[in-house]
């Protein structure tokens, strides 16, 4: 077999260990009310800030946009970054989550957030939800790689996300290659201190007491 045939048929293993990209839901126009800006909250990372709006702005799953190029077509994100210091916009059910470098102060840089945020702020159309069912993780070991990431979605939802939303943050699953998953941290969990420690540990041992004791996580 020829080396450029082994390397294919390497990618497409690769490829089928890791879960589909979702497309990001579509903002839409604000057809319905003001949407504002009532209050800040603080989250466990001090270089990020929950924005909580008076009405639900997505009503399934989440948004994260990391950079500028990310933001393209969004006429929020995209304002945001033109602030100096942000480094992420993070939007789920009634909040928006922007973070900040270490070099930018908050004041005055929280009251310009908070009015960009309630002149571009609008409502985004989701997906439907996507129903994961029930996984038989009996036998994970033996699972097919496609089965295993259902099993992980599974167990990130019902046991991380919820406490994870409510400081501002989420987590997405990237793969898993052996007993290794690669998660991503979104929003206020990007850069927490806790995050590659406390939270990692905790979402690790998650894994290990629901489905399998050798899964091991890692930060991408």
């Amino acid at each position: 077999m020829k080396i450029s045939e082994v390397m294919a048929m390497q990618a497409k293993a690769k490829e089928k260990s890791a879960p589909a990209k979702k497309p990001k839901p579509k903002a839409q126009a604000n057809t319905k009310k003001a949407l504002k800006v009532v209050r800040t909250k603080e989250t466990p990372n001090p270089n990020a800030l929950q924005f909580v709006i008076n009405a639900v702005v997505l009503d399934n799953g989440n948004i994260s946009f990391a950079n500028k190029k990310e933001a393209e077509g969004d006429k929020m994100a995209t304002a945001l970054f033109e602030r100096p210091g942000i480094l992420s916009v993070f939007v789920m059910d009634n909040f928006i989550t922007v973070t900040k470098d270490d070099k930018t102060s908050w004041v005055p840089l929280k009251d310009r957030v908070w009015k960009t945020i309630e002149d571009t702020v609008t409502l985004y159309q989701a997906e439907g939800k996507i129903q994961l069912s029930e996984v038989d993780v009996v036998n994970f070991a033996n699972l097919n790689n496609e089965k295993k990431l259902q099993g992980i979605e599974m167990v990130l939802n019902r046991s991380i996300r919820t406490n994870l939303a409510q400081d501002g943050g989420g987590v997405e699953l990237k793969g898993i290659e052996g007993d290794i998953v690669s998660i991503h941290y979104q929003g206020a969990c990007g850069s927490c201190p806790t995050s590659t420690s406390g939270t990692l540990q905790y979402i690790q041992t998650q894994l290990q007491q629901q489905l399998h004791p050798k899964l091991t996580v890692k930060s991408v």
